[in-house]
């Protein structure tokens, strides 16, 4: 089974799994993302859509919201759950790291998605070259630490699965040309913001 049929495969009971997205972990990730009323939001890897109601709130109705998923299942939950926020976020379904996304964003969340790109850094360079408006960022997130997500992929194969400490990714990050910052590293928070 491909990773897309996983998703797939996953998407009608993935919400009620899903334990750690719980509304204060989530409303203190987007604390350190800094989102303001009218800004234009990217989130990669939307899946059922958990950030979706939260970042609308925080960018108002002026807003611009994308929401992009590899998995048709995943997206269609997604949109079945959220088609009256306002902003309407626009769905997209596609491989992102292979297809180019239209526009420039203030802000491009890949939140719990890190350890699913095959291309990482060519990913995140061309993000920030082509979607990343100047004074934009982008920001991989989870509501956790490096543990306990790589406790979860634990049975997956290829040593990519692994998340390393943030610490250790944003030096990743900068020794590839990217200016990363580390702004959590916590049992209940990992986020790292790249720019410009």
């Amino acid at each position: 089974m491909d990773e897309r049929e996983f998703f797939d495969k996953l998407a009608p009971q993935w919400d009620e799994n899903e334990i750690l997205s719980t509304p204060d972990k989530v409303e203190e990730i987007l604390d350190y993302i800094d989102l303001k009323d009218g800004m234009s939001v990217l989130d990669l890897g939307t899946g059922t859509g958990v950030l979706l109601p939260y970042l609308a709130k925080r960018i108002g109705e002026k807003g611009k919201l994308t929401a992009v998923d590899y998995s048709e299942g995943m997206l269609s939950r997604a949109k079945q759950k959220f088609n009256m926020l306002k902003p309407l976020p626009e769905f997209i379904s596609m491989d992102f790291e292979k297809e180019n996304i239209e526009g420039e964003y203030d802000r491009i969340i890949l939140y719990s998605v890190y350890p699913h790109l095959h291309t990482p850094i060519d990913t995140l360079k061309w993000l920030r070259s082509v979607n990343l408006k100047e004074d934009g960022k982008i920001f991989i997130a989870f509501p956790c630490s490096e543990k306990f997500i790589n406790n979860i992929h634990k049975e997956r194969e290829s040593e990519s699965d692994i998340l390393p400490p943030a610490t250790k990714l944003a030096q990743l990050f900068r020794d590839c040309g990217l200016n990363a910052e580390v702004k959590a590293q916590n049992e209940g928070a990992y986020v790292i913001e790249i720019s410009k």
